[in-house]
């Protein structure tokens, strides 16, 4: 890690010297705090906002991760879905499915959209 840096209450910046650092760092944050939820509570939720995030988590499918992250715990949802289909060329959903939700990640339990108060439950996504 390059730089880090503590920004009075909002948190910590963190400055990495590669794309590939920040993925591997990403992935085991998320590792972490799905086995601890998983420990904890029984799942993992986790809410996705699209963009560069979903290349960034493929690490995942990778080891240590692919052996580790339990996928059937997982309930994931999407914070940026409500503009376009789930199949469409700039769905984050379509973009995370066609990255890692099918491949191991194909046993995620459920997906879903968060759109302001609505929530819509999408079907638990076929294996390839």
């Amino acid at each position: 890690m390059a730089l880090s840096a503590d920004h009075k209450n909002r948190g910590e910046l963190r400055i990495y010297d590669s794309v590939d650092e920040v993925k591997t760092v990403l992935a085991e944050y998320i590792a972490e705090l799905s086995d601890a939820a998983v420990q904890d509570h029984g799942f993992f939720s986790l809410v996705i906002s699209g963009g560069s995030l979903i290349d960034l988590m493929g690490q995942l499918l990778h080891p240590p991760y692919n052996k580790t992250v339990d996928w059937t715990k997982w309930y994931i949802f999407w914070a940026d879905e409500c503009v376009v289909s789930k199949n469409h060329e700039d769905s984050s959903f379509k973009h995370a499915k066609d990255v890692f939700l099918s491949k191991e990640a194909s046993t995620v339990q459920r997906r879903g959209r968060l759109c302001g108060r609505f929530c819509e439950v999408l079907p638990t996504m076929e294996a390839p």
